[in-house]
């Protein structure tokens, strides 16, 4: 099963075929035919992503694409054999007082995917994005065509790069953070390899919670618990944002349906690492996260306020990473966002490609144009303004970065 973090892999040799076929699933039961085709690509194809997953998309799905409509294509060689899918839909916003038409991943939009991507056999990258181009140079209704969080290195979004560019439509790209713990073979290894006055937060107060209170740890193992559970970690992240007055990310009940439906499908694959943090009998920590392979991955996590003195979210991941590396992970992927605390634990920073791209639309060209300029702006910003006012204005409310204050 293929790992989501990315790191150096050897580039598949093209493999020479005649050009691909692209069919179009209109709706989700469609795509899910391709179920078994879909699994075997992410197992073929080592940079591939948990986020790509059936489990993954059929949540978000379910929860988040209502009004939207699927456009799942399915590349196939001349035998039928599915090399390739690309899961995407279209998504209407106007421009100013036109309507735009932009082409999306499935699990974009939303602020909850990250490493998103087409699946694709190895060898057929090349192959995949010429159907592609070819298949959106067919279809005009489309103006913008978005692929946001795709591997930094990704294949396909090179060859789509290119032949975009070869067919005169406009192309844009940035680059979106993230950071990644590599992890050794043992917890003592791990210590060592922190600063030295950083590293007492993750040994000493564990310790102290275990003298103050009774402490305990688990993990989510059970389908019939998840409802409970997820209401706390609902509860506990709330608490943070209400408390400033802004409404949070488990605001949106379309959010809390999608984490229900994601978590059954994943605890049914071993794939949930779900952990709660229980004082005195009161939870009063959590932290999300899921194993792909040997990559744990943190999604979202919560805190009780008033242990913010006792440094619970030190403890809870302290045992969390503890209790990863000796089951074998070597990836504690915080995902993206570059808050600093991140490099504290030892994290590299990697990134994520975001690729735009508008055809012959002239209304697409001056949209995706307008984009760049706003970039442009925001990254003049930045160098101008002090960074506690740029905190303020870059918060967003649909998906906070995990943070370790407590």
């Amino acid at each position: 099963m293929p790992a989501l973090h990315t790191e150096a892999v050897a580039e598949p040799q093209p493999v020479k075929v005649a050009a691909l076929s692209v069919r179009t699933c209109g709706d989700w039961e469609e795509l899910e035919g391709f179920r078994d085709s879909w699994n075997s690509l992410l197992e073929q194809n080592p940079t591939s992503s948990i986020f790509q997953t059936p489990e993954w998309l059929a949540a978000w799905w379910q929860a988040f694409g209502k009004n939207k409509k699927l456009a799942g294509l399915i590349f196939s060689d001349a035998k039928g054999n599915t090399v390739g899918i690309a899961p995407l839909y279209t998504e209407h916003t106007s421009f100013p007082g036109y309507p735009i038409t932009t082409l999306r991943l499935v699990g974009a939009g939303s602020g909850d995917s990250d490493a998103l991507g087409f699946i694709t056999a190895p060898g057929f990258e090349q192959h995949c994005a010429e159907a592609f181009t070819a298949w959106l140079a067919r279809d005009a209704k489309w103006d913008i065509c978005s692929l946001e969080t795709l591997p930094e290195h990704s294949l396909v979004a090179r060859h789509l790069s290119q032949r975009a560019r070869e067919s005169g439509w406009r192309v844009e790209s940035t680059h979106t953070p993230n950071f990644v713990i590599d992890l050794p073979p043992t917890w003592p290894q791990y210590l060592n390899t922190l600063e030295s006055s950083f590293r007492p937060l993750l040994t000493r107060y564990p310790k102290r919670l275990q003298s103050r209170f009774s402490v305990r740890i688990a993990r989510s193992e059970r389908v019939e618990d998840l409802n409970e559970q997820l209401e706390v970690l609902f509860r506990l992240h709330q608490m943070r944002w209400t408390g400033r007055g802004e409404p949070g990310a488990f605001a949106s009940a379309q959010r809390r349906d999608f984490y229900l439906r994601m978590s059954k499908a994943f605890l049914q694959r071993g794939w949930l690492e779900f952990w709660l943090l229980t004082l005195d009998g009161e939870m009063v920590g959590a932290q999300f996260c899921f194993r792909y392979n040997d990559t744990v991955s943190l999604l979202q996590e919560g805190f009780h306020p008033k242990y913010t003195a006792e440094k619970i979210g030190y403890a809870l991941r302290a045992h969390v990473l503890e209790e990863i590396i000796r089951t074998g992970a070597h990836h504690y992927d915080f995902l993206g966002g570059s808050d600093a605390y991140k490099a504290k634990f030892g994290a590299r920073q990697a990134n994520y490609l975001n690729l735009s791209f508008s055809g012959p639309s002239v209304r697409g060209r001056a949209y995706l144009a307008l984009q760049k300029q706003k970039q442009q702006f925001k990254t003049w910003l930045k160098g101008k303004l002090p960074a506690s006012m740029l905190a303020a204005l870059g918060r967003d409310a649909t998906r906070e970065t995990p943070g370790a204050s407590q």
